[in-house]
């Protein structure tokens, strides 16, 4: 180890360093002890490092360290660029500001109130606190949260709002950003989260479809194989059985213009019966929201076209 004696320092933050003759290069940052070590010797160079300088070193140090506030976001009212007028009438420096001033701050004040107050913009703030307790209810991810908000947004641009409730509007809107991401949450999932008919939800879904240019993914039933399977609680091998007979029934078309629901609760009674996994029909039935009937025709069609069972 090769040390120079009385060679401390103290640099303008204070803190105390050692000089080394080894190459700067074998130095080593400890960013949770806040120092700085020398590999070749084991010397502590520097000491005391910040928390401040040290979490910069990571690109996550500086994101969290950013003093610019919140990123903006289209589920925010303002979109994250709001400006509060505090009421008190002092300055940075705590010191009372002219009559003049506070006049001036005072109708400020009134201008920024009314702007908020407009029927438009209620409207807005109602349904994106709607879309925060959907958001939770259905475990929509902030990505699809922004989605829903944007069509929502332009719906309220073009007028589609007006005659409707914020709820149908919102639900459609959910129900669309869900389809374009390829999310399984059916017609009927979306219309008893936000309490209201399928009847009126798809009736404004379809006039989202013509005026705003969405083109939704086509459904597929394996989309909707992971949530039953997870409903049901049912086997590995039995889902992967169900998985095996629905991309046969892909490649073979079979009830090609069918639900994807009912095809895939048809598909996973085939495997539940194939894997002598006693789960009623009543059950599937119940837990995936299709008729009884319609898995029983699903299930005689799949099982005369692949013999599964």
């Amino acid at each position: 180890m090769i040390i120079k004696k009385n060679n401390q320092n103290q640099n303008r933050n204070g803190l105390t360093s050692l000089v080394c003759d080894h190459d700067q290069k074998g130095m080593v940052t400890d960013v949770e002890r806040g120092e700085i070590i020398c590999s070749p010797c084991g010397q502590v160079m520097t000491e005391g490092i910040s928390s401040d300088s040290r979490s910069t070193h990571t690109l996550d140090g500086f994101l969290s360290n950013s003093q610019t506030g919140p990123k903006s976001s289209l589920t925010i009212y303002d979109k994250g660029l709001n400006t509060n007028i505090g009421a008190r009438n002092i300055d940075f420096a705590g010191r009372r500001i002219s009559s003049k001033t506070i006049l001036k701050f005072k109708s400020m004040r009134v201008w920024d109130s009314r702007s908020k107050s407009k029927a438009s913009g209620r409207n807005l703030i109602s349904a994106l606190v709607l879309l925060d307790g959907v958001k939770q209810k259905l475990g929509l991810s902030n990505a699809i949260a922004e989605h829903v908000a944007f069509t929502y947004r332009k719906a309220s641009t073009l007028g589609l709002i007006r005659g409707r409730g914020t709820a149908e509007v919102m639900a459609a809107s959910v129900y669309a950003a869900c389809r374009e991401n390829g999310i399984p949450w059916s017609l009927d999932e979306v219309a008893n989260t936000l309490n209201i008919t399928k009847k009126r939800l798809s009736s404004c879904y379809r006039i989202l479809i013509d005026r705003l240019d969405i083109k939704p993914e086509l459904a597929n039933p394996l989309d909707c194989l992971s949530k039953f399977c997870s409903v049901l609680e049912v086997k590995e091998k039995t889902k992967r059985c169900a998985f095996d007979i629905l991309m046969q029934a892909n490649s073979k078309r079979i009830l090609s213009g069918s639900k994807p629901a009912v095809v895939c609760a048809g598909a996973l009674y085939i495997a539940c019966i194939a894997n002598n996994e006693n789960i009623p029909q009543t059950r599937i039935a119940e837990k995936t929201l299709v008729s009884s009937p319609s898995i029983r025709k699903a299930l005689s069609v799949l099982n005369k076209a692949l013999s599964v069972v």
